[in-house]
């Protein structure tokens, strides 16, 4: 009998399925002012970077986490569970199993962004290790508002980059005989028609790195990925004139 009760009460963390959709967007519609469409949901979860996770309690959903990856850092989208287990704690148990999931795939950072005045998700995230970093004013609309960054690091990450290294290959340089061209963010390659940013910086006097050039690439969908971080948005100002 208490072994039955036991395994009634068991909860698990699993990769979200095409058919988990639909119970997903109700879920949505409980948690959210503007929940987004199950279409909207659809399209996110076959997006190449993107999870779905959730908390399924047997057959029933009660709650999942949507995020984007990329190398070593997270964005975390949404997350949602529903109002009746709330009190159980299970919010703070399905975030912790979560994040161990990204730690492994070498994820050392997760980025998100929440309301100002939302001070129950601000405590949540605190409670779980994340901090606050800045605010990226007037995020949200309906009602207009401020939308606080937090992140968390990994105090103890499975994966780390080096910190120096003695080897001087210029970007790329392992790419010359096949002439392609990577994105240093995501490793893909960058296609003759894509778009993409290239930035070579040689630094002076009053830098640590003075005397080094760094060069780099970045493709547009990382690019994207990667403002969303700043606390201070780029500035985008349109092309008078277009020659033919």
């Amino acid at each position: 009998m208490e072994r039955d009760k036991q395994n009634a009460r068991e909860w698990h963390v699993h990769k979200a399925q095409p058919q988990d959709l639909p119970m997903i967007a109700e879920i949505e519609k409980l948690s959210f002012h503007k929940p987004w469409s199950e279409e909207g949901i659809e399209s996110f979860y076959y997006k190449k970077t993107s999870d779905i996770y959730v908390w399924r309690d047997r057959n029933r959903i009660s709650g999942y986490i949507m995020a984007e990856h990329i190398l070593e850092q997270g964005e975390l989208q949404r997350i949602a569970i529903v109002p009746f287990i709330r009190s159980m704690g299970i919010g703070t148990l399905f975030l912790q199993e979560f994040r161990e999931r990204y730690r492994k795939m070498g994820v050392e950072t997760i980025y998100l962004e929440v309301r100002e005045s939302n001070n129950i998700a601000r405590n949540f995230y605190k409670k779980n290790g994340f901090e606050e970093h800045g605010r990226r004013p007037k995020y949200y609309t309906n009602p207009m508002e401020d939308a606080i960054l937090m992140f968390w690091d990994d105090p103890n990450p499975l994966q780390t980059l080096p910190v120096e290294t003695t080897h001087e290959t210029s970007y790329n340089e392992s790419c010359k005989e096949d002439k392609s061209m990577l994105c240093n963010v995501c490793g893909n390659p960058l296609k003759e028609k894509s778009d993409f940013i290239e930035v070579k910086k040689e630094w002076g006097y009053f830098s640590d790195k003075d005397t080094q050039i760094h060069e780099f690439k970045i493709c547009e969908r990382c690019y994207d990925r990667m403002i969303k971080q700043f606390e201070i948005p780029p500035r985008v100002t349109e092309k008078k004139e277009i020659l033919s």
